[in-house]
């Protein structure tokens, strides 16, 4: 796709920059990654909105308000030697209208107030729209008659940087908008040749402004502050500037938590800014894709527009990168150079020397993958930082940050970069656009290996006597290392599979870890139980020298699968299979906790990740001519099947289908597993029957249900309302009413075995009412209608309100809305 747009677009100044698109732009497949791939497409054209200016006009200098050109020589002289704003117009953004009302609402109030100070610092992180919100706040402040001067640090000239200019320009400024002060202007241009800055202040704005005898105070917007290298001379400038009383303020934009950096001042209102809502986001993405005309089905869906509006998490720079990636590119967002432009240029203004860039790097590679925060004196010694170093890092990334840690008491925190931080900073760090004549780029590969060493070395040593330690004396860094050493060698060593045992020997970790000795290692294994898992000891066993792997694999099992403690089976999973790339029962173990954590998280990554570890189950099994290879053999088909329901692959579907089958024909009548394979195999077909609407599928899952589950078998409970949701489906194929009869039967079946207070109550009783409702439709029996409004009452009564289920009632149809 080909489009020209000679616009620049500056710290998230976002908001409208209408598009008219023709032809096909490009389709939104997925955005959970927010990777976005391109389609063909045919050029577009631009429509340019039309932009509110502010005429510059002639300067009056005399009572008559003859033009410059008519006025005295030396005036026009004086005149043309102030410095003058470059013209932006064609660089900016529009305002998404409602987007800060509440914002400049807050502005204009504190403008009004006599007793509001002299200025007011609006501060937040880039990328937040600050510049957008400066301009917009200038046209409301023009349109009500209080706008003395606006301006942005782009627009000075380079030449003019210094205090003395800058008060200058903001004078010329003042005068084209106010031609009656511009004779106050030209004495003040007389008076002040080799004045100090502060006789500059004193005569450029707070005589001009007193001249202009307004009833209201005039205000001057002063955009990106704090990227203005002379920023402190506006500050110690405010105690004289606060004398002119009423008639000035300032409103200020900055970065920069003011903390510490010299807005202090009592005269000086704070007010943080807050990303912008998702709703907002979301307006604000459907505004423009409203503005394009998409081919049919290409118009990225509403579900698809809430998810990019909760990706964007209020950073207005990171939504306008988005849209111009659907509409344009292919680009990851951090590697887009508009965003990394942003980020390149903060952290070079933060860290401006290479000893200060290299401290930068090494904290933000070590927060790039911490997995908790972290008192900071611990955090620089767990990384090897020196405090004082880690302190100011983190002190001048603050004006990156998009969320601000509440509730803080003690020593400082240090926190994951993915929690204070936007996704594409961490896309940005990780991205070639950061080596490009910078040096922050950062590899969390490396990253993950310098904890993993660290981690190892100062692993809590094992007790003198048993029960002299326990995770309740550990610090927090001591604390931190048990809950996450398995975490950082896992990210930090290659994938492994069977056969690559000598590729694994090969690693620093393998030979640490060989160094350490078992012994450590299960006094590692029980203080992390102890921490996450208590009640639940590591069983005492006799590990030798080689039965880490195994020992790692038991530290898994006993942590279990509860939802609390999810997180740290994989690592240690992970880092067993390493050290025994041959062992089956490891890859196994593996494979069911990725599952598990697909099906339970909708995790694609995981999902596929499962499939993998079970199909090198399979292979150790295979080539072992292992007893239970059917068991392997039914694990990749789950995964296979779970990895479908992500992903939606027929491929997937079909092998599932096809290994479920082998599986049963290796488990006849009378093996112990042969209904779970029957009910898997079941579950499968249904699958596929929902895509080919197949009566022979319907048949068939009806068949394999009834066979898994019959009457009498000890988890017949579980079968019965996927075997009447079979019947169900057949019935809406084929029609024959005793299917649907035969639905009711097994619903009520399941009903009697959930009495009241059982868990699974209200969603059986639902399920009656539900196909008593289709028979009803379907027949006219009255008495269907009446039983069924009665059980979706009682389903509704027994269901707390915040439950999903209190969602769905069976009357009028089969799934009403509330």
């Amino acid at each position: 796709m080909h489009m020209e747009d000679r616009s620049k677009q500056r710290y998230g100044d976002v908001y409208n920059s209408l598009h008219s698109v023709h032809g096909t732009a490009n389709y939104i497949g997925s955005v959970v990654h927010a990777t976005l791939g391109t389609n063909p497409a045919t050029p577009l054209q631009l429509r340019p909105s039309s932009k509110q200016s502010f005429c510059r006009g002639t300067v009056s200098v005399t009572a008559t308000r003859t033009s410059p050109t008519q006025a005295p020589a030396e005036a026009i002289l004086l005149w043309g030697s102030l410095p003058k704003q470059r013209d932006l117009s064609g660089q900016q953004s529009e305002y998404l209208e409602g987007s800060r009302e509440d914002t400049i609402l807050y502005a204009m109030s504190w403008g009004e107030d006599p007793n509001s100070g002299l200025a007011l610092l609006i501060h937040g992180a880039a990328g937040l729209g600050k510049s957008t919100l400066a301009r917009q706040l200038t046209h409301r402040l023009h349109a009500t008659g209080r706008l003395a001067a606006s301006v942005t640090l782009s627009g000075i000239p380079t030449d003019a940087r210094g205090p003395e200019s800058v008060v200058k320009l903001i004078a010329r400024e003042i005068g084209e908008k106010h031609p009656e002060a511009i004779p106050t202007i030209l004495e003040a241009i007389r008076l002040c040749k080799g004045a100090t800055v502060e006789d500059h202040f004193e005569r450029f704005l707070k005589n001009v402004v007193c001249s202009l005898k307004c009833s209201h105070p005039l205000i001057v917007i002063f955009d990106a502050t704090d990227e203005w290298e002379s920023y402190a001379s506006l500050i110690r400038a405010h105690p004289l500037l606060s004398s002119s009383g009423s008639s000035l303020k300032f409103i200020l934009l900055g970065q920069l938590d003011p903390r510490g950096h010299g807005f202090e001042d009592a005269s000086i209102c704070l007010y943080p800014l807050q990303p912008v809502s998702t709703v907002t986001m979301e307006r604000y993405f459907s505004h423009h894709f409203n503005s394009v005309r998409w081919d049919s089905g290409r118009r990225p869906p509403p579900s698809q527009t809430a998810q990019l509006a909760e990706l964007a998490n209020g950073l207005c720079i990171w939504a306008s990168i988005t849209l111009e990636a659907i509409l344009h590119s292919g680009q990851r967002l951090g590697e887009n150079e508009s965003l990394a432009g942003l980020y390149r240029q903060a952290l070079v203004w933060l860290s401006p020397d290479s000893d200060g860039q290299g401290l930068a790097r090494q904290y933000l590679g070590a927060t790039l993958v911490l997995q908790q925060s972290l008192p900071l004196d611990e955090f620089s010694e767990l990384v090897d930082l020196p405090a004082h170093a880690a302190e100011e890092t983190q002190g001048a990334l603050t004006a990156l940050q998009i969320r601000r840690p509440v509730g803080e008491e003690g020593s400082p925190l240090v926190y994951p970069v993915n929690s204070i931080f936007h996704l594409s900073l961490l896309e940005y760090l990780q991205s070639m656009s950061a080596s490009s004549g910078t040096a922050f780029r950062v590899s969390a590969f490396d990253a993950h290996s310098q904890l993993a060493k660290s981690c190892l070395k100062k692993l809590p040593d094992p007790p003198r006597k048993s029960g002299d330690r326990t995770s309740l004396h550990l610090t927090p860094e001591e604390k931190y290392v048990v809950k996450y050493l398995a975490a950082h060698i896992h990210n930090r060593t290659p994938s492994v599979k069977p056969g690559s045992v000598g590729e694994w020997e090969q690693t620093k970790h393998c030979n640490t870890l060989q160094e350490v000795g078992t012994a450590k290692l299960f006094r590692w294994g029980s203080l992390l139980l102890d921490l996450v898992r208590p009640g639940f000891p590591l069983k005492e066993e006799d590990y030798a020298d080689n039965d880490a792997g195994r020992l790692m694999q038991d530290v898994a099992v006993a942590l279990g699968p509860d939802a609390e403690v999810r997180s740290f089976p994989i690592p240690c999973l992970e880092v067993a299979v390493r050290l025994q790339p041959e062992g089956v029962e490891a890859w196994g173990a593996l494979g069911w906790a990725y599952r598990n954590a697909a099906f339970l998280n909708k995790d694609i990554d995981a999902g596929e990740k499962a499939v993998l570890a079970y199909q090198n189950t399979l292979g150790i099994a295979e080539t072992l001519e292992h007893s239970d290879r059917s068991s392997a053999m039914f694990s990749l088909a789950t995964s296979l099947h779970t990895r479908f329901e992500l992903i939606g692959q027929t491929g997937d579907l079909d092998r599932s289908i096809s290994l479920h089958r082998e599986v049963l024909a290796l488990r006849p009548p009378g093996h112990e597993a042969r209904a779970d394979s029957l009910n898997r195999l079941a579950i499968a077909l249904d699958s596929r029957l929902a895509i080919t609407s197949s009566i022979s599928d319907a048949n068939k899952v009806i068949h394999l249900h009834g066979d898994a589950r019959p009457p009498g078998h000890a988890h017949r409970f579980s079968a019965l309302r996927s075997l009447a949701s079979s019947l169900h489906s057949r019935f809406e194929l084929k029609s024959p009413v005793e299917d649907l009869n035969k639905a009711i039967s097994l619903c009520r079946e399941h009903l009697e075995l959930c009495p009241p207070g059982h868990v699974d109550r209200g969603n059986s009783l639902n399920s009656v009412a539900w196909v008593l409702l289709l028979r009803y439709e379907d027949q006219g029996d009255r008495r269907d209608l009446e039983e069924s409004i009665s059980l979706s009452r009682e389903s509704i009564t027994i269901t707390p309100a915040t439950h999903r289920l209190r969602t769905y009632v069976a009357i009028p149809g089969p799934a009403v809305a509330t």
